[in-house]
This record gives structure tokens, C-alpha cells and sequence, in this order.
């Protein structure tokens, strides 16, 4: 990966993702969601068993598919997003390793501890002599000071870590303390930074936000916020508010909603995240009480909703007319351009 990559949102629905489904994610399950993710415009994707490779077992519990099958199924759907895997020193073995490495694997995240960060090092020296992207993630950073994270950052970048990620495990990170730990890392080393936030304090899309403003470059989310407890990110949300705060996420949120419905909702046991009509509300600023004109409409035009909410509201989300609604929804139906822009109310 290239400076001029980042910064990137990661999605590790199939990595993070896979707790909500009890691991139980199918080759053809990875398959669809490989080529979804994309064709949306994802350009770095996490695959595999959430406590990474070797982890399926009944300590850890026994995912679907071994982890050979994961592996292919990304090497063989995925033509332009980079692809990896987690990593957990003590549950993957070197050997883990070298077989993701006969897949042509591009990065792996390699976990531990920030005061356990010894045990990441063979690993991080092994997928260097590979090639790989590697990444060292910082498992419940905030048990650690920020000036401690950062020091060991320094040490971690000099002997070949890409990347070094802030991890929020417990979603108990507030956005002051993301910004302090980001900084710090930024300034440590050359490494880039990162940046993984769980949901628990209903946070997690708004501390990657912050994190990128205080210098990190990559960014993880879900598709529908799925995964462990609380969930992550939300991927639909998170790319919306990246392109909104002058970042270009290169994503298209319609493509998620569509696939998040057709494909995520229905193996999704745990509810979690925000439905695609809330987001839409809130990309196009538009209030409520209008709703029910624009279902009337777009029943009767036989038109997306939230196609029709966004496009209405670029015009008017104060006080739309009931002709700009069937004027537009009639335009939608005869294949007009779509906009996917936020509202400009």
C-alpha cells in the first residue's frame, strides 16, 4: 500500500462481523460478501474467524469453514481491495502465517496487549520477510497511558510495523482520549496509525471520525455495525461521514444498504446498527413529519425511499411541496441521474 492510499476504512464484517453469526460465516457467504464490499468501493477488507488464524477450535469457538477456505475464497473474489486477517500471538502459529502467505495474502493485524507487545515480534518479522501489510494492534489500549502506547509504537515501527492501531475493545473510549492516543502514536514513529472502536457508548462511528482528524489513516467499520457485543463502526455511516468531513471514502452507501438488506440483515441473528432509512434521514437533514407524502409517493411511483428522501432534500428539507415530491419521484422512475449527495439544507 501506497501513501496515497489513506486514509482508508477498513471493513472487517467478515473478521468482527463473524462473532454476530457465531463464526458460522460460509465460503458462499464470504464469497457475496467479498464481491459486495467491492464493488461499494472498499478497498481494504478483513476476512476469517474473529479471533484470527488458527482460532477455530471449541476453546475459541468452531467456525464454519477452516481457515484455508476463508482464505481462498477472498484469493480467488477479490480483484482490487487488499485482504487479510487477524492475528493473535499464542492462538496462530508461524506456520499460520506461511500459509496465508501461499493465498499472496496482503496484510495481516497482528494483536497483543500493548504491555505483552513482545509476543508480536517474530510475528511482525515473519509477514515482513512475506511482504505482508502488517499492522500491530493494540488489544484494549486504554489499560495502557498514551505516552506508553506511543513508546512502544517507536519500538514496534523499527523493526517493521506498518501500522500501529488504537484499538477501543470494551467501546469505553471517549473522543478526547482517541485524539491523545492518536497523536501521541502519529507522532512516535512513521508508522501509520489506526484506529478499531466498538459501539458499547455509542461512540464507535464518532471516535473514528476524531481519530482521523488527529492524523489516523485507517479506520475500521461493519456493515450494519455488526459484530462483537455492542458492534463496530457502522461501515454505511462511517463512509458518508468520511466524504462529508472532506475525506473521500471512495464508497457508496446505496451499494451497502442494498446488499446489507439482501444479504447481511437475513444472517444477522443479533440486531445491531442502524437501519439504511435512519441513515438516510440523516445524510439528507430531512425531518420526519414529511415521511408519510414521500411513502405515498414513492409506493405509487414504484421508487426507492431512500433514493427519494435524499433527492427531494437536496432541493428542499425544509418544507418540500407535494409537486417537488411527485416530480421527483416521477423522475426516478423514468431512470433520471440519482444523486447520492447529502441534502444542501
Amino acid at each position: 500500500m501506497k501513501p496515497t492510499d489513506f486514509p482508508l476504512l477498513l471493513d472487517c464484517t467478515l473478521r468482527d462481523g463473524s462473532y454476530a453469526v457465531n463464526f458460522q460465516f460460509t465460503k458462499r457467504d464470504t464469497i457475496r460478501l467479498c464481491q459486495a464490499l467491492e464493488q461499494s468501493g472498499l478497498k481494504m477488507i478483513e476476512i476469517g474467524h474473529g479471533l484470527g488464524l488458527g482460532a477455530s477450535s471449541p476453546r475459541y469457538g468452531v467456525a464454519f469453514e477452516a481457515d484455508e477456505v476463508y482464505l481462498e475464497a477472498a484469493a480467488e473474489t477479490l480483484t482490487q481491495a487488499k485482504w487479510g486477517t487477524f492475528f493473535i500471538p499464542g492462538i496462530g502459529t508461524l506456520d499460520d502465517l506461511d500459509r496465508a502467505k501461499s493465498y499472496d495474502m496482503d496484510f495481516v493485524r497482528i494483536g497483543s496487549e500493548v504491555e505483552k507487545y513482545k509476543t508480536m515480534l517474530p510475528f511482525i518479522q515473519r509477514a515482513k520477510e512475506h511482504g505482508m501489510f502488517v499492522c500491530a494492534n493494540f488489544m484494549k489500549t486504554y489499560a495502557s497511558s498514551s505516552s506508553r502506547v506511543a513508546e512502544v509504537s517507536r519500538e514496534l515501527a523499527a523493526i517493521g510495523a506498518d501500522c500501529v492501531f488504537i484499538v477501543d475493545s470494551a467501546g469505553c473510549m471517549l473522543p478526547r482520549d482517541v485524539t491523545d492516543y492518536v497523536k501521541r502514536a502519529v507522532d512516535a514513529s512513521d508508522a501509520i496509525v489506526g484506529f478499531h472502536g466498538h459501539n458499547n457508548l455509542d461512540l464507535a462511528n464518532a471516535n473514528c471520525l476524531v481519530a482521523l482528524d488527529a492524523g489516523a489513516k485507517i479506520v475500521d467499520a461493519t456493515v450494519r455495525g455488526m459484530g462483537r457485543s455492542a458492534g463496530n463502526a457502522q461501515t454505511e455511516v462511517l463512509a458518508h461521514l468520511m466524504d462529508s468531513s472532506g475525506y473521500d471514502s471512495g464508497i457508496d452507501p446505496f451499494k451497502l444498504f442494498e446488499f446489507g438488506e439482501r444479504i447481511i440483515r437475513p444472517l444477522n441473528v443479533q440486531a445491531q446498527g442502524l437501519p439504511p432509512l435512519d441513515i438516510v434521514i440523516g445524510m439528507a437533514r430531512f425531518h420526519t413529519s414529511h415521511l408519510p407524502r414521500l411513502r405515498r409517493a414513492a409506493s405509487q411511483y414504484s421508487v426507492d425511499l431512500n433514493r427519494l428522501v435524499l433527492d427531494v432534500s437536496a432541493i428542499d428539507c425544509i418544507n418540500p411541496s407535494d409537486d417537488l415530491i411527485n416530480a421527483t419521484a416521477s423522475a426516478l422512475a423514468t431512470d433520471a441521474p440519482q444523486t447520492t449527495r447529502s441534502g444542501s439544507c
